[in-house]
């Protein structure tokens, strides 16, 4: 998950101040805890870039200040290309859930064209390791193996095989969203 990408969304939005955007993220997405420092800095490393800056401050009685914080102009592009960026280099399923979320900020077409490319890199990569595990180099290496590591090396894979299937219709029924999104 880019916890960067989801700033820079919620700022897109409106003008923030990152408590009330961390409350947003936790209460909306299935996502794991956040640090305070991971997304702390997270603020402040986007502030640097010079992709957000401060907007004002928000006073409350008996409460510290808190900064608001706006998005730039080269914030607003950087957001676009990295969704763009996320459909077109899929690592983890995780990894996109931030940018479908932020989808209106981006046309879903493009990001249909980008997942199918990944789609494509995906089933190769899979077929290839299919492949390779029926060689013969493969092979001896599984007969050199010990009871206990052999059946250990075909419950990985096994869960490894089927993981990516999983995830390629995954990412097949993603494509199929990103497509009614456009019409």
């Amino acid at each position: 998950m880019s916890l960067s990408l989801y700033i820079l969304g919620s700022l897109a939005e409106d003008n923030s101040h990152p408590y009330k955007i961390k409350k947003k993220l936790l209460d909306v997405l299935p996502i794991e805890k956040i640090s305070e420092g991971k997304f702390y800095y997270n603020f402040e490393a986007l502030q640097k870039k010079g992709l957000i800056e401060p907007a004002g401050t928000v006073q409350k009685e008996n409460r510290p200040n808190k900064t608001l914080y706006k998005i730039t102009q080269s914030g607003r592009q950087y957001l676009e290309q990295e969704i763009y960026s996320s459909f077109k280099h899929v690592s983890r399923m995780e990894d996109l859930y931030i940018s479908i979320y932020l989808l209106k900020y981006i046309d879903p077409f493009k990001a249909a064209i980008f997942l199918e490319d990944a789609i494509s890199e995906e089933k190769k990569r899979w077929a290839h390791y299919r492949e390779v595990k029926n060689t013969e180099e493969v092979k001896k290496i599984y007969e050199s193996l010990d009871e206990k590591q052999l059946k250990a090396a075909e419950f990985i894979s096994e869960h490894a095989f089927s993981q990516s299937e999983q995830n390629i219709v995954w990412m097949e029924r993603l494509l199929n969203f990103l497509r009614e999104m456009g019409d």
